[in-house]
């Protein structure tokens, strides 16, 4: 987990050893007495710095979503794109933790759960929409929708990480396993990489076709449904 030398206070070491501990054994297996002991300290100073083990959760939930904002901002920067991508290369191992948590918390159908993803979304749709204003990303008729897009085929590179190596036989030599890299491992991110930005860049299709058979299909159906409630 990504920790600055100023944040590794014991509020931060019992933060980062509960994130590492929920993304390996699931928010309802892991107890405080586990986490107290990875981070080193008693149950009485989990309980002292964050009240009880949801309330610890909510903590690890707010500095995993503050980690992905900020690179969700650097994903927005075509200057900073080569900084974050070198960043992983060099150090996959930092990411884990972060990744295992994000997996986690998608599989969890609880109102903690629901709340992270609805998170992600606000997150996205931020990025889009200053990405618009500063003219890096295009305008789009539905930004909310293509927020939605945009985060879950994210989300989805990590949860199906192992999916993905194993499709693409990429390596999961020393230092590249899905253990140490949370199934993102560096040769996956190097095969990944360009193809996504070249469908985000260039589009997919050819033309708007495809576009234009889908919004004349929706406009019939809307107004096939409008007569119907119109009709007598």
């Amino acid at each position: 987990m990504r920790s600055t030398v100023e944040d590794l206070t014991t509020r931060a070491r019992i933060r980062d050893a509960a994130i590492a501990l929920f993304g390996r054994d699931g928010f309802s297996r892991a107890t405080v007495r586990a986490v107290a002991a990875d981070a080193g300290v008693s149950p009485g100073l989990v309980i002292h710095h964050f009240g009880s083990k949801e309330g610890l959760r909510q903590a690890c939930d707010q500095h995993v979503l503050a980690q992905t904002a900020s690179q969700g901002k650097e994903k927005a920067d075509p200057s900073s794109t080569r900084h974050l991508i070198q960043d992983y290369l060099n150090h996959p191992g930092q990411y884990a933790d972060e990744i295992a948590y994000i997996r986690r918390s998608l599989g969890d159908e609880s109102d903690a759960g629901n709340a992270f993803f609805d998170a992600v979304v606000d997150q996205t749709q931020g990025i889009i929409e200053a990405g618009i204003e500063a003219g890096t990303i295009r305008d789009f008729e539905d930004v909310r929708s293509t927020a939605v897009i945009i985060a879950s085929n994210s989300l989805a590179m990590l949860v199906l990480g192992r999916h993905l190596s194993r499709a693409l036989g990429t390596d999961s030599g020393p230092g590249t396993d899905a253990s140490e890299t949370g199934g993102i491992s560096p040769d996956l991110l190097r095969q990944l990489t360009l193809p996504a930005l070249d469908i985000y860049t260039h589009g997919f299709y050819a033309d708007a076709r495809f576009l234009d058979a889908a919004r004349d299909a929706l406009q019939h159906n809307n107004a096939t449904t409008q007569g119907r409630e119109h009709a007598p």
